[in-house]
């Protein structure tokens, strides 16, 4: 879930407005509110891009999506140093790799990188470890170009 109460409604807006094509539309926003752990997004509208789909000639128009995830630390060590023989099924981290494993586009990288720190909890006056991780989801903007090389690639198929 988006952990910014303001970002909620912006991001609303945004996918009521954007030029994606459905049911990839409706399965983005559906991952993103329904996310089981907590994320940000940095930037709305996101940043636009060029994306090539492999498939086609050309090149797409789109979005990318750059968001922050942060899941406990303890959860996150002890995933990537197979210390323990098993993680809680409740552990952020699996429900963190569940929900990657749930992204709705073939588009997306995460970075490698993982950043370390301190989350206060000012109203028990708790320090949380947690660990930060970033993740780039683009998206096809519906639009002329994507309409344009949607044709051609239509016209190579009958051709062929």
């Amino acid at each position: 879930m988006l952990v910014i109460n303001e970002q909620r409604q912006e991001f609303e807006n945004w996918m009521n407005n954007a030029a994606i094509k459905e049911p990839e539309k409706t399965n983005f926003h559906n991952w993103i509110v329904s996310s089981p752990i907590n994320i940000y997004i940095p930037r709305i509208p996101p940043v636009e891009c060029w994306l090539s789909a492999g498939w086609c000639e050309g090149k797409y128009n789109g979005y990318v999506f750059d968001i922050s995830v942060h899941i406990d630390h303890f959860d996150w060590m002890s995933y990537i140093n197979k210390e323990y023989s098993y993680i809680s099924i409740d552990s952020e981290v699996n429900k963190y790799l569940n929900w990657i494993g749930d992204i709705p586009t073939g588009r997306f990288s995460i970075d490698q990188r993982t950043g370390y720190f301190h989350e206060k909890d000012y109203k028990n006056k708790v320090l949380f470890e947690k660990a930060y991780k970033k993740i780039s989801v683009a998206l096809i903007k519906e639009d002329w170009k994507f309409h344009d090389i949607e044709a051609r690639r239509n016209l190579n198929e009958i051709a062929s």
